[in-house]
């Protein structure tokens, strides 16, 4: 069985767990082309995320830091948040479309890849408890990027009633969505919706 403390940021880096994860690996094979992800495979933004997440679980405040220190049954809340960013866009490979403006998509890549996941973690010694709450985190992540958008002339109540839904995932919600802003090409592209989407973030975290 794998343990999340097998998996690192180096080894995935140094290929070290390719026969391990193969399905990762995959990702390289993945290139997008949009707004968020400039001719980028899924595999080098989520390691760009993982970087990220790594960044910011560094400055968080007391009361984040004590609620992913809770232990679930074999891990803690920061091991399966992890655990949950690496494998966060798996789905893209099975969903990607090139339009005519030769940008990609990748529609339902979420729901996908909290199915295709569940696969991948009985090789991992996660209970019951916590398989599910990794596969929540993956099918659930994307729909915080709409809400946190300049163009949403509904934020706070969608944003509220986003809190309330996912009450028992949020700050991992809200963590993985942040790292995966700072992980993309969205301040290279469109500079004014990535400081938009980063200060409200920020916000939340401050608060």
């Amino acid at each position: 069985m794998i343990k999340v403390s097998d998996i690192t940021i180096e080894k995935i880096r140094n290929g070290q767990l390719q026969n391990k994860l193969p399905e990762f690996f995959e990702l390289k094979k993945c290139i997008e082309n949009n707004n968020w992800h400039k001719n980028d495979s899924v595999f080098s933004h989520t390691l760009n995320v993982l970087e990220e997440l790594k960044k910011l679980l560094k400055i968080i405040n007391n009361k984040i830091n004590s609620y992913l220190n809770q232990k679930i049954d074999n891990y803690s809340k920061r091991d399966l948040l992890f655990l949950s960013t690496l494998f966060h866009d798996i789905g893209k490979i099975y969903t990607i479309t090139t339009e005519e403006n030769k940008f990609t998509s990748c529609l339902k890549h979420e729901k996908v890849g909290s199915e295709k996941v569940k696969d991948i973690l009985k090789r991992f010694d996660l209970s019951k408890k916590e398989k599910a709450i990794v596969i929540n985190i993956i099918k659930y992540h994307g729909e915080i990027h709409p809400i946190f958008s300049s163009k949403n002339t509904n934020i706070e109540k969608q944003f509220a009633d986003f809190k309330q839904r996912h009450h028992d995932i949020f700050i991992e919600l809200i963590l993985l969505g942040m790292s995966d802003t700072f992980g993309s090409q969205l301040k290279d592209n469109n500079m004014e919706e990535y400081n938009f989407k980063s200060d409200f973030y920020r916000r939340i975290i401050e608060n």
